[in-house]
């Protein structure tokens, strides 16, 4: 990948519009982009990322910071950049999202992030592209305009994920310093992220939940078998010791045995099942003989007594008989007569109705004659009632079309007050109006003042970044001459301790060279312990031995010189870590007391107290500045509010001046129709109401005559309909039909009479034609034989019935057991098919999970995402070595931990074998030069791995934002003659630094500075 041309426009630090040519800056092969800490230089890294991505490069900071603090509410924020890859040269342009000020009124509204990615066909035309500032892409067709599809456009042409990216482009500062000294955790986290081996480790959870799945499969297998076995031993009634049989075998998981158990028991319990319901079936044919018997007697003696019942019946009927058809007279007479009589009384409430309606139309009449005479003559006309329709019609007209006019005559007191008092509230509004302009001009002066002093806090506070920078460089020093004052102390501990190991080595060394000597002296006294006459010496080979040596008092033994050595290697070894452990804390002195420079603890505060104090002034008078800039836009809006309101009140003046005359030439209109309306009246309102009384006076006569005619034909029409009914009741006169009609107690007396009658004959029919009734014998000493014969037949039916219960009730519970049974063995059956069919499949599930997460006894035991990871290392550190050995002249190499794994050791431990001393060292105990040159080459052997495993994505421009500040010159020229040598191989390197010694050794120079203002500037040098 090639970066040509970025265009920033609101971003970070910077403002306005930024461009840098990097095709330009690279001719060279490497170009320096410096500026003080703070300045933005890191914000074109961030740029160049989230053009890409859509997110910065540092993985601790927000892509909010993208957007500049110092752009227009009212304008977006713009990235541009124009890269070339494999696959073509393209330009995306990316806004992030912001809240812009509203075009109309007050306040802000959100405005969504933009992408738009344009792919250019032709060398040729980049630099008609880069022209184009307003992003209309340069004559060049889009690609994409959505963000999710320029995401995956770039993703596609460039090959790396945003992680890979910042690892091989962009070499982010202290990432790689940080990535070094991490632990074993953190360079597994960064590992895996970079490589993207999650899926290992998705591989390993899914394998570990499996496992974990299996074996609760099989415990609830297990626990379904224990189950399955409980309830079937239950259900057969086993005794303990078939308990205690069956249990032995389940519990060893010896299901055969456990089957044929099993079958065994269930096979004697069938078997009783069987014969306990034969004797079952002999009792139940036995009862049912005996019930029959008993039935038949029970029969023959209740048809005796149901006989002589329904011949007392028969005897109390033919006695009543004289009483009911009385009744039944009387019951015939009521119901011809009631119909009639109920005629008579509607007619005689007709006749009440028609007398009261005719005195109550005289009483109208009477009570109308005097307001009204010509309505009451009306009701002598024949056609009275069309007449008085008419006259109410007509007043109910004329009382309506008043309506109108007396509402308007009642509103007019209140639209005369209103006027009046709109015109009182106009002359006030008028005088505001007067106060409201002299106002708006005394502003302008005022306005100046604030202005003149905001502009003296803003000089004031322009100092604050020196200030800020002076207290930190003075809180450094501060920091560094108390620091240097406990270290001293440290210092003088690790001398101590020094020479106490060093003592202690020398010791055990002469110790052990004593038990040496000693041991070498007693070596002929051991050989002489085992010499026998006669046979051959193993040392000189003789066969006699005339004097053999005798072992002395203070003889050594090998176990003692090896404890002797084994100490001396302890010592020495303490004696290496306290010599170690002295060199740094010198060197760390020796760092603070450069940081501290010539000043005593004392001048030290006295600097950050002076330096704290210039701050704090400077600070006051930014807040001052603040303070006054929010005061003046306050002021500005205020006036523009008191414009708005000046213009808003001097046209409703306008307005509402038009709007009373108008109101007053309309007040006397309705006056003028008001007096017109009511003529002779005192108000429209009295006029009114006289016709509507008219008209309630002609509606109330015509209701009363109407209720009068239609009462006095109802009722001469049911004086008709009466004398008809009597006639064809057969009855004289109307005494005669109320005579007639029975009360309703006698009535339902003699009904009830009847009735039970007729119930009583059809029971007494029903009776004699029930089944053997009619032939019963009922004689006294033919019913005592039938009772004699019921008793003894119960008597052998209720000893049957136990008999057949008992029997039936032993042969239900053999049957109930024998099926619980057969139930319970099939569960039993499918329970230990399971047990066996889970625990094939989980056996090779375990065996393969603990394979891959490290539980396995073979092998290493290293989980696969380690060993995964652990390949990828050992390819990053064999490229990291390549570099390192151009930038340490080789005296250094990285070496990966190949120790002792196990669930704790993950082998992504990194080492450091230092040639110079043959020694392996810990990253930490290396200084600033050795730490970055190491970071450095780590850092690009990374790249280098990524790069590959990406399908050989070329990255021909590389940024290193590293810390060339910890370097001393000779060390930073060797570095920066490497780097140079890494550009002659086809690369653009961009050096991101602060350090002044990189300005003499580049030529190709980005400038980024930081004003007064706090924004911030760029210039290029080219």
């Amino acid at each position: 990948m090639k970066l040509h041309h970025l265009r920033l426009t609101g971003i970070g630090p910077f403002a306005g519009t930024v461009d840098i040519d990097f095709a330009a800056l690279g001719a060279g092969g490497m170009f320096l982009l410096e500026g003080p800490t703070g300045s933005g230089k890191s914000t074109i890294l961030d740029a160049i990322v989230y053009a890409l991505y859509g997110q910065v490069a540092g993985s601790a900071t927000s892509a909010e910071r993208v957007r500049s603090h110092f752009a227009s509410p009212r304008e977006a924020s713009v990235v541009d950049l124009v890269f070339e890859t494999a696959s073509g040269i393209y330009r995306v342009r990316r806004s992030p999202e912001f809240q812009r000020a509203k075009l109309r009124g007050s306040g802000t509204t959100k405005e969504q992030a933009k992408a738009v990615l344009w792919r250019i066909g032709s060398p040729q035309l980049i630099a008609a592209v880069i022209a184009d500032a307003a992003g209309g892409g340069g004559g060049v067709e889009a690609v994409a305009t959505r963000i999710d599809e320029v995401g995956r456009e770039i993703q596609r042409a460039v090959g790396l994920s945003r992680d890979q990216f910042t690892q091989t482009v962009l070499l982010p500062q202290n990432e790689f310093a940080r990535f070094l000294r991490a632990d074993t955790r953190e360079r597994q986290q960064v590992l895996q992220r970079v490589f993207g081996t999650e899926t290992y480790a998705a591989v390993e959870r899914q394998l570990e939940e499996m496992r974990k799945t299996a074996k609760r499969e099989v415990d609830a297998a297990t626990q379904l078998l224990g189950t399955a076995l409980a309830r079937f031993t239950e259900a057969i009634a086993a005794d303990q010791e078939q308990t205690a049989a069956l249990e032995e075998q389940a519990g060893a998981l010896r299901l055969d045995p456990l089957a044929t158990l099993a079958d065994g028991q269930l096979e004697a319990v069938v078997a009783r099942a069987a014969e306990a319901q034969q004797t079952a079936a002999a009792a139940t044919a036995a009862e049912h003989a005996a019930r029959t018997a008993a039935d038949a007697a029970r029969t023959a003696l209740t048809r005796i007594d149901r006989r002589r019942e329904l011949d007392a019946l028969a005897a109390t009927l033919t006695a009543q008989t004289s009483q009911v058809e009385a009744a039944r007279a009387s019951l015939q007479r009521d119901e011809s007569a009631r119909p009639v009589a109920d005629l008579l009384r509607r007619r005689d409430l007709a006749s009440a109705q028609a007398a009261t309606a005719i005195a109550a139309l005289a009483e109208l009449a009477d009570s109308t004659l005097a307001t009204e005479p010509a309505l009451v003559e009306l009701l002598e006309a024949d056609d009275a009632l069309a007449r008085l329709a008419a006259a109410a019609e007509e007043a109910t007209t004329a009382a309506g079309a008043l309506a109108d006019l007396v509402a308007l005559e009642n509103e007019l007191p209140a639209r005369e007050e209103r006027l009046a008092t709109r015109r009182t509230a106009l002359t006030e509004a008028r005088a505001e109006l007067t106060a409201l302009t002299e106002t708006l001009g005394a502003r302008p002066a005022e306005r100046a003042e604030l202005v003149t002093a905001r502009e003296g806090a803003r000089t004031a506070a322009a100092a604050l970044a020196d200030a800020r920078l002076a207290q930190r460089a003075a809180e450094e020093r501060h920091q560094a001459t108390t620091a240097a004052a406990a270290q001293e102390k440290r210092v003088q501990t690790a001398a101590t301790q020094q020479a106490t190991t060093l003592r202690t080595a020398q010791q055990r060394a002469e110790t052990e060279a004593e038990l040496r000597r000693r041991r070498f002296a007693g070596i002929a006294a051991e050989l002489a312990v085992d010499l026998t006459a006669g046979e051959a010496c193993p040392v000189c080979g003789a066969l006699e031995h005339p004097h053999p040596a005798d072992p002395a008092a203070d003889a050594v033994t090998p176990e003692q010189v090896e404890a002797a050595e084994a100490e001396r290697q302890q010592a020495e070894a303490a004696q290496a870590r306290a010599a170690q452990a002295h060199a740094l804390a010198v060197q760390e002195l020796e760092r603070l007391r450069e940081t501290a420079g010539d000043l005593d603890p004392e001048a030290a505060a006295a600097a950050v107290t002076a330096a704290a104090a210039q701050v704090t002034t400077a600070r006051t008078a930014q807040k001052d500045a603040d303070r006054l800039d929010r005061k003046i836009t306050a002021f500005d809006e205020e006036t523009e509010r008191l414009t708005r309101q000046k213009e808003t009140r001097a046209l409703a003046v306008e307005r509402e001046s038009s709007a009373i005359a108008e109101s007053a030439k309309a007040l006397e209109a309705d006056r003028a129709k008001l007096v017109e309306a009511r003529g002779e009246d005192d108000s429209v309102a009295g006029r009114r109401r006289a016709h509507s009384a008219r008209a309630r006076a002609a509606t109330a006569l015509r209701e009363a005559l109407r209720t009068r005619r239609e009462a006095e034909h109802r009722a001469a029409e049911l004086d008709r309909e009466a004398a008809t009914a009597r006639a064809a009741a057969q009855l004289d006169t109307d005494a005669q039909v109320r005579a007639s009609v029975l009360e309703s107690a006698e009535r339902r007396r003699l009904q009830g009479l009847v009735q039970a009658r007729a119930v009583e004959e059809s029971r007494l029919a029903d009776g004699m034609a029930e089944e053997g009734i009619a032939e019963a014998v009922v004689t006294d000493e033919a019913r005592e034989q039938a009772d004699k014969a019921r008793a003894a037949a119960l008597e052998q039916l209720t000893t049957a019935q136990a008999a057949a219960r008992e029997a039936t009730g032993a042969a239900s519970r053999h049957g109930g057991t024998a099926e619980r049974g057969a139930a319970a063995r099939a569960a039993l059956a499918t329970a230990a098919a399971q047990v066996q069919e889970v625990s094939e499949q989980a056996g090779v599930v375990v065996r393969v999970a603990d394979l891959a997460t490290g539980r396995s006894a073979d092998g290493d035991r290293v989980q696969l995402s380690t060993y995964v990871l652990m390949w990828r290392l050992d390819a990053v550190v064999q490229a990291a070595n390549a570099r390192l050995a151009l930038f340490s002249g080789s005296d250094l190499e990285l070496l990966r931990d190949t120790g002792a794994r196990g669930a704790k050791k993950t082998g992504l431990d990194l080492l450091v074998l230092d040639r110079r001393t043959d020694q392996v060292r810990v990253p930490e105990t290396l200084s600033g030069g050795e730490t970055f040159f190491v970071s450095l080459a780590l850092a690009l052997g990374l790249a280098d791995i990524v790069m590959g495993e990406a399908g050989g994505v070329q990255m021909e421009t590389l940024f290193i934002d590293e810390g060339f500040g910890s370097l001393d010159p000779e060390t930073l020229e060797t570095v920066v003659g490497e780097i140079g040598r890494l550009a002659q191989s086809g690369r653009v390197i961009g050096i991101v630094s602060h350090v002044g010694e990189m300005k003499a050794q580049i030529a190709e120079q980005i400038h980024v500075r930081r004003g007064a203002d706090h924004r911030s500037s760029l210039t290029i040098t080219a």
